[in-house]
């Protein structure tokens, strides 16, 4: 199992009688990238605010690269973009020629490689001439500056369009898969995170529900066959002498088939040829989103 290089235990935030976060217990691999999904709301920036010193824990403990008890030093360690703001009036590389001298990073060459990777080299306006993605993707490469032990993204692939989250989607990959750099995402579109990430953590309402792997998610999204007939009964005898198809579910008209969902075909010769009336047989599968939905509950936000 890879280093773990920020751990929370426990992470409580309280705002008067508000808990914006609860108990939160968060492990962050060396490696990952990892997605922490929730409904706006949910907790996710005040989480990374915590982490970051931004905001004063009320209770928990919260471990960077191994140390807890000198976390200023620690958090130097940690490149961020909680909004992506910079000097409406500088280019690209006088932002982050700023940035380099406010955290005492001499340029060199990263400043040309980081807006080569987020595609900005060249560009001359001003940051507040900048398009959305264009504002996301320099914030991107200012959190990237020095190469961090960990990149935290607040919601960087938010109000973009299809064209922008493929490209913030891409510089997370490459420098993930080139520079080993460890990520940790925030989003309320799993479907966008999915293509990304190895490993989800899923917050809701302050409480950190599930953390799961990319593969194990995906095994949890079942797929399934419902099979919609005149006579269930007759149907589940049928599939069970003939095809050895057993453990369906009924709801008095139509089966649900959660294995030999590749057997269409089959079920349906078997079930027509012994006179049962075949209405609907279709595959079903659940999408990450419904599966994420059950997970809180359905609460509202």
């Amino acid at each position: 199992m890879s280093e773990a290089l920020l751990q929370t235990r426990g992470l409580t935030k309280k705002y008067g009688e508000t808990t914006a976060l609860n108990q939160v217990s968060l492990t962050l691999r060396q490696g990952d990238i990892y997605g922490l999904v929730g409904r706006n709301g949910a907790g996710k920036t005040t989480f990374f605010k915590c982490v970051m010193g931004l905001a004063q824990a009320t209770a928990g403990e919260i471990e960077i690269g191994g140390e807890k008890s000198s976390l200023n030093t620690a958090r130097r360690k940690i490149g961020f973009m909680i909004n992506a703001s910079s000097f409406s009036y500088l280019n690209p590389r006088q932002n982050l020629n700023y940035l380099c001298r406010a955290k005492g990073i001499r340029p060199q060459n990263e400043v040309d490689r980081l807006l080569r990777l987020v595609q900005l080299d060249g560009v001359k306006k001003p940051f507040k001439a900048f398009s959305m993605g264009m504002k996301q993707r320099l914030g991107i490469a200012g959190a990237l500056l020095g190469s961090p032990l960990i990149v935290v993204l607040d919601e960087p692939i938010n109000g973009l369009d299809p064209q922008g989250i493929a490209d913030i989607r891409a510089v997370i990959q490459r420098e993930n898969q080139e520079h080993g750099t460890t990520f940790i995402v925030s989003s309320h579109i799993l479907s966008e995170l999915d293509l990304v990430a190895t490993r989800f953590g899923f917050i809701e309402q302050g409480c950190l529900l599930q953390e799961i792997t990319h593969t194990a998610l995906h095994e949890r999204t079942q797929k399934s066959l419902v099979v919609e007939v005149n006579d269930p009964a007759k149907a589940l005898e049928l599939l069970r002498t003939q095809l050895g198809i057993t453990g369906a579910a009924t709801d008095g008209r139509s089966l649900l088939l959660e294995s030999h969902f590749d057997r269409p075909q089959e079920i349906a010769r078997v079930l027509v040829s012994a006179g049962v009336e075949l209405f609907r047989l279709a595959p079903q599968e659940t999408t990450l989103e419904e599966y994420f939905m059950r997970l809180v509950g359905g609460r509202d936000a």
